[in-house]
Formats: structure tokens, C-alpha cells, sequence
């Protein structure tokens, strides 16, 4: 799905992968079910590294306002109570957006950033492609690939990695852990209510089990290929239950590979397409923060132009 004693890394969404640095995160993913609708447990080889791993959802919540500052404003849950509701509804809006989803093509912009021990810049650049969400159906689910062109059309390869830059790629699926088909491979934890912007949101924490997770990531670098899980945060707008900004975290480090902290913040923004009634809520800023054998790498990701993809045929005389 997804080079060098010079770091350089890419990361994804549901995969990830390294070359001769490090790559993270998927490019392409499918919901898993059997004829009978009960999940198939996927091949979870190696993610037994995550067995003790400790969420922050299960630290105080003082400790998670600290280490994730977005959070200081949060009105504390007084119980779960409205937990199942709030899974519920969210998991409903999720379901629609694969229902509706189709083939999309965006004007992507990319900042790419090596940063020093401080936060400050050491290089950077700029740059611009098409991007592509292609689904393509099967006999149970849709598998969702995503991938760039060049603004002449052709296929792009991931660019920077040779120059030390990250890589990054694979947003149009962050959400999928609430996926009701999804959402058994995770624990989740109703923190409280956030004003975000103009929005009112309901706050929910979620992590994955390991041993039981479907939706893994993979890192594959030049010695070899490591699962990765996650936890993260969503922000839950309390009218439509449509998650508006989401922020996933490795679940523990892979301090064997020299992966110590992956972050992605992700914001989502509500487009409407002429031919299509229902409007797709999809990634329109994404922030993307990685350390990897002690190098800080941040990209920044803004997507604009949301239009359908069609390919058409010519067949002349």
C-alpha cells in the first residue's frame, strides 16, 4: 500500500511504509465482513509489540487536557451515559459517507518542514498535485484507494523522501474507526462538550485493542515492515453528529524502529457537488507531526476544488 542514513519519511492512513526512511500510514483499505455481517478478524502478526500499551484515555483527565492543550476548554462528561447514543448516531453519519462517497479528484497543496530540536524550521517546501479518491466495489465493501497525479495527469510518485522530507498521504478514511462495521476493534471514552469554532461538539476518545484491531497500519522501511495502531480524539458536532476534526496518536511508540510520535490533526469541511444530493463531508486541512531517530518532520496539507472524477473513452475510426 504504500530510502538512507538520511531520514526521510511518508506516512498514510489505514498503511504505512518507509523507504530508506520512513513512510506511515493507508493508501488503501477495505471494510472486512463475512456473508453473516460478523467482522473478519484481520492478520495481526506483530501487533502483540502493543499488548501493555497504556491509551491516554485511560489517563486522568488533567493528564490528556496537558499533553493534548486542544482539550482546554473541555466541559468534562459526568458519566457515559450518552456514550452509545453519541457512537450510534456518529457511526450512522460515517456509514452514509461510504454510501455516498465517489470518485473525487481535489487540487492538493503540500508545505513539507524538517525542524530542529526548538520547533524551528531547518528546510522546507512546497508543493502541488492532483488528488485522487477512487472506490472500487466488490462483492461486501468498498475498497477506497488514494493516490496523486502530477498536474499534467501522470501517476506521482512520492517526492521528497531523497531530500529528507516526510511523505505523507491517505486522509479520506481518519474516521473510519467509527465505522459500525469498524468500531469493534476500539475502545472509546465520552470525554465532555467543546465549543470548536461555531460548533458545539461532543468529545470522544477512542484507541485500539490490539491483538483485535482490523483497521492496522503498517510502517515498512529499509529493515522490513512493522504494524502501527492508534488512538485519538474525535470532535463530534452536536447536531448533525458529523465528526468535524479528528487527531489520531500512535497507541505506544515503536521505539524499535526509532518511531516516537506520529500525530495527525485533521479538519473536515462540508462539500457540495452538483450531481450528488447529499454533501460529503471530506479533509481540507490535515497536520501531520513525526519524530523518527530523533529527526522532527511537520507537513501541512490543504485541499481545495473538490470535484468528481470521470474517466472517458474515445474510440475514433
Amino acid at each position: 500500500m504504500h530510502r538512507s542514513d538520511y531520514v526521510s519519511l511518508k506516512v498514510v492512513v489505514i498503511s504505512s511504509a518507509l523507504l530508506g526512511g520512513l513512510i506511515a500510514g493507508p493508501s488503501h483499505a477495505r471494510l472486512r465482513n463475512t456473508r453473516s455481517g460478523v467482522p473478519q478478524v484481520a492478520d495481526t502478526s506483530g501487533q502483540s509489540y502493543f499488548a501493555n500499551a497504556h491509551p491516554y484515555l485511560e489517563e486522568p483527565l488533567e493528564e490528556l487536557i496537558e499533553r493534548i492543550p486542544e482539550l482546554k476548554t473541555l466541559q468534562p462528561a459526568p458519566n457515559q451515559q450518552a456514550l452509545p447514543m453519541i457512537l450510534g448516531k456518529t457511526g450512522a453519519r460515517v456509514q452514509e459517507f461510504f454510501q455516498n462517497i465517489v470518485d473525487l479528484t481535489a487540487h492538493e497543496e503540500i508545505a513539507q518542514e524538517r525542524l530542529n530540536a526548538k520547533g524551528s524550521i531547518k528546510a522546507s517546501r512546497r508543493l502541488q498535485y492532483n488528488y485522487l479518491i477512487l472506490i472500487h466495489h466488490d462483492a461486501f465493501a468498498p475498497i477506497v484507494e488514494e493516490y496523486r497525479t502530477d498536474l499534467q495527469g501522470n501517476r506521482a510518485e512520492p517526492d521528497g523522501l531523497d531530500e529528507g522530507f516526510s511523505v505523507t498521504s491517505g486522509f479520506a478514511l481518519k474516521w473510519i474507526h467509527f465505522q459500525p462495521m469498524a468500531r469493534w476493534d476500539s475502545t472509546f471514552l465520552y470525554l465532555g462538550d467543546e465549543r470548536m469554532g461555531a460548533r458545539n461538539t461532543h468529545v470522544v476518545a477512542f484507541a485500539q485493542r490490539p491483538e483485535q484491531a482490523t483497521n492496522s497500519g503498517t510502517v515498512r522501511w529499509s529493515g522490513g515492515t512493522v504494524p502501527i495502531l492508534v488512538q485519538g480524539i474525535a470532535w463530534v458536532d452536536q447536531d448533525s453528529f458529523q465528526i468535524i476534526r479528528i487527531r489520531t496518536d500512535l497507541l505506544a511508540p515503536r521505539n524499535d524502529i526509532g518511531l516516537t510520535r506520529q500525530t495527525t490533526d485533521l479538519t473536515l469541511s462540508e462539500v457540495k457537488l452538483p450531481d450528488l444530493a447529499t454533501p460529503l463531508w471530506l479533509p481540507i486541512d490535515v497536520k501531520v507531526y513525526l519524530v523518527f531517530r530523533g529527526q522532527t518532520f511537520r507537513n501541512e496539507h490543504r485541499y481545495a476544488n473538490y470535484q468528481r472524477f470521470r474517466v472517458s473513452t474515445k474510440i475514433g475510426p
